[in-house]
């Protein structure tokens, strides 16, 4: 028992002497090949950088003479500048405007027809003969009438203005102060004056305010548009209504009145009333 393990130790020792051996030849083999490839890889690199260098030549820059560049300036003469012919501008013809005339405007006056002015009042008096009057008293309440005859214009005019103008001839009592301001009616009532026409329907109601002063003197109101429509309607006659804006019976028997001239002239002023149309 004791020779065989004695047999076995000393393999065991041989063995580990070879592996040792041959870990060491196999580096001294390795340490061979790198040097190889350092060898190598150097002489390559010193070869290819010396052909680098004998193949490197410098190309001369070729230099133009003196007499050359005379012979090119000599050769190509200088290009000489061209005159730009100039243009005279044509005068323009300017068009003048034909001037378009000018209408020429007419005025015409027209006086009130007499038997058509006056005034009416609520108790169906009234009058057509005197002066033309707006108010009230403790009876009754009046309103004035004024008409005026459209034959004096032309057929087919055009109206650029028309006016009434009566004349304040004097007031009784407080007038405007009661009953505010006069107001115009634009009215058709035909050829007479008569009792129903105090409350008639008007074409327009409270068409202008003539007035709301005692002052005597002219008032005047623009009733252009009435007009107009009078004459496109084939009305003959303007014809108007005074009265005031608040209209109530009050005060004492002399009342508050505005009289204005008429067409009889019954106050004689002579300042009768007046449409003042413009046309053309």
């Amino acid at each position: 028992m004791e020779d065989e393990q004695i047999v076995t130790s000393s393999t065991s020792q041989n063995s580990f002497n070879g592996s040792s051996s041959d870990r060491t030849n196999k580096a001294l083999i390795a340490v061979i090949v790198v040097l190889l490839i350092f060898l190598v890889g150097g002489g390559a690199y010193f070869l290819g950088t010396k052909q680098s260098g004998n193949s490197t030549s410098v190309t001369p820059t070729p230099t133009t003479s003196l007499q050359t560049l005379n012979d090119i300036v000599t050769q190509q003469p200088l290009a000489q500048p061209t005159s730009t012919p100039s243009v005279t501008a044509k005068p323009t013809t300017k068009t003048t405007p034909t001037p378009t005339s000018t209408p020429s405007v007419k005025s015409k006056t027209i006086t009130s027809t007499a038997s058509l002015d006056g005034f009416r009042s609520n108790n169906n008096g009234g009058n057509a003969g005197v002066d033309i009057r707006a108010g009230r008293n403790m009876y009754l309440v009046s309103r004035g009438f004024v008409s005026f005859d459209l034959n004096d214009i032309p057929s087919g005019s055009t109206i650029t203005e028309a006016s009434l103008r009566l004349y304040q001839i004097k007031t009784i009592g407080s007038p405007y102060s009661v009953g505010g301001k006069l107001m115009v009616d634009d009215m058709n009532y035909g050829t007479t004056l008569e009792n129903d026409d105090y409350s008639t329907s008007a074409i327009t109601s409270n068409l202008v305010s003539l007035t709301a002063n005692t002052t005597v003197e002219w008032k005047d109101a623009i009733v252009t548009e009435a007009v107009k429509k009078d004459l496109a309607e084939g009305r003959t006659r303007a014809q108007y209504r005074l009265h005031f804006e608040t209209e109530a019976k009050g005060g004492d028997s002399a009342g508050d009145f505005a009289y204005f001239e008429s067409a009889d002239n019954s106050e004689g002023s002579g300042n009768l009333p007046q449409l003042v149309v413009k046309y053309y």
